[in-house]
């Protein structure tokens, strides 16, 4: 992956959208659309803001965000977004 030069301010925290895959063994990628309605975006930690002692999670963390929660942006077409820490819903181990 290529280094970004964002740096998230605050508590907020830069993540890169993962792609979906199903849990069989297929390995299927659902589409954009058929996935809409589930509310919520799989991606991982790339940066964090400066105040980490209040950000539980790490760099290289796969996290589970609300679907509409953060600024979103696409760089290098790659989809990123900007989260406030509490905005984190999970960390996925």
């Amino acid at each position: 992956m290529k280094k970004l030069k964002i740096q998230p301010l605050g508590s907020r925290v830069l993540v890169r959208k993962l792609e979906e895959v199903t849990e069989e063994s297929g390995g299927i990628i659902l589409p954009e659309e058929a996935k809409k309605d589930q509310g919520f975006v799989r991606a991982q930690v790339v940066e964090i803001g400066p105040k980490k002692e209040k950000i539980s999670v790490r760099k290289g963390d796969k996290v589970l965000l609300s679907g509409f929660s953060g600024t979103e942006l696409e760089m290098s077409g790659e989809k990123y977004f900007i989260v406030k820490s509490k905005d984190i819903l999970a960390v996925i181990e």
